[in-house]
């Protein structure tokens, strides 16, 4: 297959280069990605800027922009002739579960392939320090190439975390649905030496609900987790609510 490869955490992340070695012997791979970290940039589009490209070498390339810019000027600028197959994200430092799916550049990339009708696919390692890819790289082919056969016409995103542990900890795959979480402090105000106040977004741990099926739930058991999401936001149940219910005279 003709592959892409982007994420939001730059040209040197670890993730990238396994997810590069994991593909390149089977497949034409190409990559474009931010020329620095961008985590949190979600589907942001950089339109007030000139983008620049630097070729790192054949095939491989990296751009002054977020990921969704580098889907984009792949799929319609340096790639476009040249039929990619599938756009694969990450691997992310770090994980993609929950709400914070709507934050991630790393799930954003993967959204922006399945808006230009291509496969999108976005992973994830739970772990933002000491990462263990080892279950990526036990896991990683037959679940690629098995989901690839059932979404190639599906308009959904797969976004998959693997749990941070040793490949033999692994306690299986779960399809599972997006979890919910509470960040405690999530803006942190600091002073300065002059006596300015700044604010670092973020705070502390979150608090994750215990929900039986959910992403969280999964990848913190020791599951591989997988969940499908779809671009149409549309929250069809109180539509039809609010059609039955609410009328307008105007």
């Amino acid at each position: 297959m003709n592959i892409l490869i982007t994420n939001d955490d730059g040209v040197n992340a670890e993730g990238l280069k396994i997810l590069y070695d994991l593909l390149k012997y089977k497949n034409n791979v190409f990559i474009l990605v931010p020329d620095r970290e961008r985590s949190a940039s979600s589907h942001s589009l950089t339109l007030n800027i000139p983008l620049k490209l630097n070729k790192i070498e054949k095939n491989i390339y990296t751009i002054n922009g977020m990921p969704t810019d580098c889907v984009l000027i792949a799929l319609n600028g340096i790639f476009k002739d040249v039929g990619i197959d599938v756009v694969l994200s990450g691997i992310n430092h770090g994980p993609n579960l929950g709400e914070d799916v709507l934050y991630s550049g790393t799930v954003a990339a993967a959204f922006e392939a399945v808006m230009w009708g291509i496969p999108g696919i976005s992973f994830s390692l739970a772990s933002f320090e000491n990462p263990d890819f080892s279950g990526v790289k036990k896991y990683f082919e037959p679940i690629f190439y098995k989901l690839y056969d059932k979404i190639k016409e599906n308009d959904a995103v797969m976004n998959i975390n693997f749990p941070n542990v040793p490949a033999d900890e692994i306690k299986g795959i779960k399809f599972t649905k997006l979890g919910t979480r509470k960040y405690d402090d999530a803006i942190i105000k600091v002073n300065d030496p002059r006596g300015n106040d700044y604010y670092w977004i973020g705070g502390h741990k979150p608090d994750w609900k215990k929900e039986k099926g959910s992403d969280y739930d999964a990848v913190f058991n020791n599951y591989i987790s997988i969940t499908p999401l779809k671009i149409d936001l549309t929250d069809y149940e109180f539509l039809n609510t609010i059609e039955r219910e609410i009328s307008f005279e105007l």
